[in-house]
């Protein structure tokens, strides 16, 4: 449990992470689009798919859209983390793929800029290549189809 007290901007910025997640799987797009800059950049690591970096908010969308097809994070233990103008969420999630359902944390780093906008976010699964395996599996069955 953390014993230091949260600013109101770190309540805010925790709060807009969760506002986020419920706007990304109901597809409220402009709910997103007004907590990012325009410009956001999002670094996903690894060899899957959805791999490399991301820029500006179209590019950003699609590739966390290619992520809601296999994370579920329902009732999962959610942890923040603030350093300065970054805030890093420790997310329990499920990663789903067609013969395959496994358990990480994911790590999701969003800098702010002066504005309070995402500027910049950057994704870190604990077991990068779990990750990539049950990514990969999942667009080589849907390219098979």
């Amino acid at each position: 449990m953390d014993s230091q007290r949260k600013t109101a901007i770190q309540v805010a910025r925790e709060a807009q992470f969760i506002d986020n997640l419920a706007a990304f799987m109901r597809r409220d797009f402009e709910t997103v689009e007004s907590a990012w800059r325009p410009d956001v950049v999002m670094d996903m690591p690894g060899r899957s798919w959805l791999a490399g970096v991301h820029r500006g908010f179209d590019d950003v969308s699609r590739c966390v859209l290619g992520l809601r097809h296999v994370l579920a994070s329902e009732n999962r233990r959610t942890t923040f983390l603030h350093e300065g103008d970054q805030m890093v969420v420790r997310h329990d999630i499920e990663v789903h793929g067609p013969d395959h359902v496994v358990e990480m944390t994911l790590r999701v780093r969003v800098r702010y800029d002066s504005e309070g906008k995402a500027a910049s976010i950057s994704l870190e699964p604990d077991d990068l290549g779990l990750f990539d395996h049950v990514l990969n599996t999942v667009l080589r069955n849907s390219q098979a189809s």
